[in-house]
Protein backbone atom coordinates (compact mmCIF):
# COMPACT_ATOMS: atom_id res chain seq x y z
CA UNK A 1 0.00 0.00 0.00
CA UNK A 2 0.87 3.55 -0.79
CA UNK A 3 -0.49 5.26 2.21
CA UNK A 4 0.57 8.83 2.39
CA UNK A 5 3.30 8.83 0.55
CA UNK A 6 3.65 12.05 -1.27
CA UNK A 7 7.10 12.31 -3.03
CA UNK A 8 7.66 11.53 -6.84
CA UNK A 9 10.19 9.61 -7.76
CA UNK A 10 10.00 10.38 -11.34
CA UNK A 11 10.49 7.02 -11.92
CA UNK A 12 14.17 6.63 -11.02
CA UNK A 13 16.17 5.09 -8.44
CA UNK A 14 16.64 7.43 -5.51
CA UNK A 15 20.19 9.03 -6.89
CA UNK A 16 18.96 9.23 -10.31
CA UNK A 17 16.34 10.68 -8.67
CA UNK A 18 18.73 13.35 -6.95
CA UNK A 19 20.59 13.94 -9.77
CA UNK A 20 18.02 14.82 -12.07
CA UNK A 21 16.23 17.28 -9.63
CA UNK A 22 20.20 18.91 -9.23
CA UNK A 23 20.79 18.92 -12.70
CA UNK A 24 17.41 21.16 -13.48
CA UNK A 25 18.67 23.93 -10.64
CA UNK A 26 22.07 24.09 -12.07
CA UNK A 27 20.20 24.55 -15.73
CA UNK A 28 17.79 27.31 -13.75
CA UNK A 29 20.63 29.32 -12.18
CA UNK A 30 22.74 29.35 -15.46
CA UNK A 31 20.31 30.10 -17.74
CA UNK A 32 17.47 31.56 -15.48
CA UNK A 33 14.65 29.87 -18.03
CA UNK A 34 14.54 26.24 -18.80
CA UNK A 35 11.34 24.02 -20.49
CA UNK A 36 10.97 20.98 -18.94
CA UNK A 37 8.22 18.56 -18.10
CA UNK A 38 5.43 19.93 -15.86
CA UNK A 39 6.18 16.95 -12.97
CA UNK A 40 10.13 17.68 -13.10
CA UNK A 41 9.21 21.92 -13.03
CA UNK A 42 7.05 20.85 -9.69
CA UNK A 43 9.99 19.31 -8.46
CA UNK A 44 12.98 21.71 -9.52
CA UNK A 45 11.09 24.30 -8.28
CA UNK A 46 11.34 23.75 -4.56
CA UNK A 47 15.02 22.91 -4.82
CA UNK A 48 15.77 26.05 -6.72
CA UNK A 49 13.81 28.25 -4.19
CA UNK A 50 15.62 26.79 -1.37
CA UNK A 51 19.69 27.35 -2.51
CA UNK A 52 18.31 31.06 -3.64
CA UNK A 53 17.34 31.46 0.15
CA UNK A 54 20.23 29.80 0.96
CA UNK A 55 22.12 32.47 -1.15
CA UNK A 56 19.90 35.19 -0.24
CA UNK A 57 20.25 34.94 3.98
CA UNK A 58 24.01 35.28 4.76
CA UNK A 59 26.99 35.07 2.94
CA UNK A 60 28.82 32.39 5.08
CA UNK A 61 31.10 29.74 4.28
CA UNK A 62 29.06 26.96 5.49
CA UNK A 63 25.90 28.11 3.55
CA UNK A 64 28.19 28.62 0.35
CA UNK A 65 29.10 24.60 0.85
CA UNK A 66 25.57 23.64 1.38
CA UNK A 67 24.91 25.50 -1.98
CA UNK A 68 27.50 23.55 -3.64
CA UNK A 69 26.30 20.19 -2.16
CA UNK A 70 23.25 20.45 -4.58
CA UNK A 71 25.16 22.75 -7.62
CA UNK A 72 28.24 20.96 -7.83
CA UNK A 73 30.10 23.65 -9.26
CA UNK A 74 31.98 26.71 -7.71
CA UNK A 75 31.21 29.00 -11.04
CA UNK A 76 27.43 28.65 -9.69
CA UNK A 77 27.61 29.16 -6.37
CA UNK A 78 29.74 32.30 -6.96
CA UNK A 79 26.79 33.26 -9.21
CA UNK A 80 24.22 32.56 -7.24
CA UNK A 81 26.05 34.72 -3.65
CA UNK A 82 26.64 37.93 -6.29
CA UNK A 83 24.49 38.03 -9.12
CA UNK A 84 21.14 35.69 -8.46
CA UNK A 85 20.46 35.93 -4.86
CA UNK A 86 20.91 40.00 -4.48
CA UNK A 87 17.78 40.47 -7.10
CA UNK A 88 15.70 38.80 -4.75
CA UNK A 89 17.02 40.74 -1.40
CA UNK A 90 13.28 42.62 -1.24
CA UNK A 91 11.35 39.75 -2.17
CA UNK A 92 10.30 36.40 0.34
CA UNK A 93 9.80 33.79 -1.12
CA UNK A 94 7.87 33.08 -5.15
CA UNK A 95 11.67 33.16 -6.75
CA UNK A 96 10.04 31.04 -9.29
CA UNK A 97 7.30 30.35 -11.74
CA UNK A 98 6.18 28.09 -13.72
CA UNK A 99 4.04 28.80 -17.00
CA UNK A 100 2.02 26.16 -19.44
CA UNK A 101 3.85 26.15 -22.51
CA UNK A 102 2.80 22.94 -25.37
CA UNK A 103 2.44 19.66 -25.22
CA UNK A 104 5.71 17.05 -26.10
CA UNK A 105 4.82 15.74 -29.70
CA UNK A 106 6.05 12.22 -29.21
CA UNK A 107 4.43 10.92 -25.38
CA UNK A 108 2.30 14.17 -24.99
CA UNK A 109 3.66 15.66 -21.80
CA UNK A 110 3.02 18.93 -20.64
CA UNK A 111 5.54 21.26 -21.04
CA UNK A 112 6.20 24.45 -18.79
CA UNK A 113 8.85 26.50 -18.71
CA UNK A 114 10.67 27.05 -15.44
CA UNK A 115 11.97 30.51 -14.65
CA UNK A 116 13.16 33.00 -12.15
CA UNK A 117 10.43 34.86 -11.24
CA UNK A 118 13.07 38.20 -11.66
CA UNK A 119 15.06 37.54 -14.71
CA UNK A 120 18.60 39.37 -15.28
CA UNK A 121 18.57 40.80 -19.20
CA UNK A 122 21.31 39.10 -21.16
CA UNK A 123 24.27 41.66 -21.83
CA UNK A 124 24.49 42.42 -25.16
CA UNK A 125 26.94 42.41 -27.83
CA UNK A 126 29.70 45.24 -28.36
CA UNK A 127 29.86 46.45 -31.55
CA UNK A 128 33.25 45.64 -33.40
CA UNK A 129 35.44 48.25 -34.08
CA UNK A 130 35.26 49.70 -37.40
CA UNK A 131 39.01 49.07 -38.72
CA UNK A 132 38.51 45.26 -38.32
CA UNK A 133 35.16 45.72 -40.54
CA UNK A 134 36.88 47.85 -43.37
CA UNK A 135 39.83 45.42 -43.52
CA UNK A 136 37.01 42.48 -43.72
CA UNK A 137 35.05 44.25 -46.11
CA UNK A 138 38.60 44.97 -48.64
CA UNK A 139 39.22 41.88 -48.39
CA UNK A 140 35.90 40.68 -49.59
CA UNK A 141 36.07 43.30 -52.67
CA UNK A 142 39.54 41.73 -53.72
CA UNK A 143 38.03 38.13 -54.29
CA UNK A 144 35.30 39.57 -55.76
CA UNK A 145 37.33 41.06 -58.35
CA UNK A 146 40.01 38.72 -58.88
CA UNK A 147 38.30 36.78 -62.00
CA UNK A 148 38.42 32.73 -61.81
CA UNK A 149 40.95 30.86 -63.51
CA UNK A 150 39.27 27.81 -65.42
CA UNK A 151 41.32 25.28 -67.20
CA UNK A 152 40.92 23.56 -70.04
CA UNK A 153 41.32 20.11 -69.38
CA UNK A 154 38.60 20.80 -67.01
CA UNK A 155 36.05 22.37 -69.42
CA UNK A 156 37.18 19.50 -71.85
CA UNK A 157 36.50 16.89 -69.12
CA UNK A 158 33.05 18.06 -68.50
CA UNK A 159 32.04 17.81 -72.31
CA UNK A 160 33.20 14.23 -72.61
CA UNK A 161 30.71 13.49 -69.79
CA UNK A 162 27.31 11.42 -71.23
CA UNK A 163 23.93 12.95 -70.18
CA UNK A 164 22.50 12.14 -66.95
CA UNK A 165 19.05 10.66 -68.30
CA UNK A 166 19.02 7.43 -69.42
CA UNK A 167 18.57 6.63 -73.37
CA UNK A 168 17.33 10.45 -73.38
CA UNK A 169 14.92 10.61 -71.15
CA UNK A 170 13.13 7.50 -71.36
CA UNK A 171 12.37 6.93 -67.94
CA UNK A 172 9.14 9.42 -68.77
CA UNK A 173 7.47 6.42 -70.93
CA UNK A 174 7.18 4.39 -67.55
CA UNK A 175 5.76 7.08 -65.47
CA UNK A 176 2.23 6.30 -64.13
CA UNK A 177 -0.97 8.39 -63.64
CA UNK A 178 -0.59 9.00 -59.62
CA UNK A 179 3.37 9.95 -60.01
CA UNK A 180 1.84 12.87 -62.15
CA UNK A 181 -0.98 13.80 -59.86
Amino acid sequence: MRHRRNTQNLSRFSSYFKATINSLAQSVIIHQRIVTTKVRAKLARRLVDRIITLGKDVDSLAARRRAFSFLNSHSLVHKLFSEIAPMFAQKNGGYTRIIPYKRRRGDNAELVILELSVVKDAPKEKARAPKADEAAAEKQAEKREAPKREHKEHKEKEAKKPSKKMLGGIGKMFKSERDSL
